[in-house]
């Protein structure tokens, strides 16, 4: 057996363990993926109903919603009324309702740590009688990773959907 073949097994066998191991990570990454959307559903589906509880509760009628993850894995359900001109923002242990009339302001906060980290990001809602803080980010995260952009997009969203609801603005020029 001569280098060049030796060199050939070997070549083969690491290839072969490339593509074994780029097998392994892409089904465990389904199944992954396949069990955060599962957890998402339920979570969203557990503040739906509490929504509709309080919905009974306040006696209104939330015709539109949009549901958020924080990366504690905890849900923030944000619902309007569009009829009766009212916002409900549902946490696992807390219920946040107010009219459209009572928002004077949203926004995105953070803090920035050991260069170039975000932490505690967040979202502040002030209304006529109180300031409501949403955390929807607890954890440091380097701004330019996934889950850093993806939280910073969220907490911006859901602030541009209050502003255009509440204050009547279209998304494309709060943007």
């Amino acid at each position: 057996m001569t280098a060049a073949q030796l060199f050939q097994y070997l070549l083969l066998f690491l290839l072969i363990g490339f593509t074994a191991l780029n097998f392994y990570a892409l089904t465990v990454g389904r199944k992954k993926k396949k069990q955060a959307h599962a957890n998402y559903k339920q979570t969203l589906r557990l503040l739906e109903q509490r929504a509709y509880e309080k919905m009974q509760e306040h006696n209104v009628h939330f015709d539109e919603k949009q549901g958020y993850m924080n990366d504690l894995s905890e849900g923030i359900l944000l619902t309007f009324d569009t009829k009766k001109k009212m916002v409900g923002i549902t946490l696992k242990d807390a219920f946040y309702l107010f009219a459209y009339a009572d928002f004077v302001s949203c926004k995105q906060t953070y803090e920035t740590v050991d260069k170039n980290k975000l932490a505690n990001i967040s979202v502040e809602i002030e209304t006529k009688d109180s300031i409501i803080t949403l955390v929807f980010g607890s954890k440091s995260w380097k701004a330019t990773s996934y889950l850093g952009k993806f939280l910073l997009s969220d907490t911006k969203e859901f602030c541009s959907l209050l502003e255009s609801r509440c204050l009547g603005k279209e998304l494309s020029q709060l943007t």
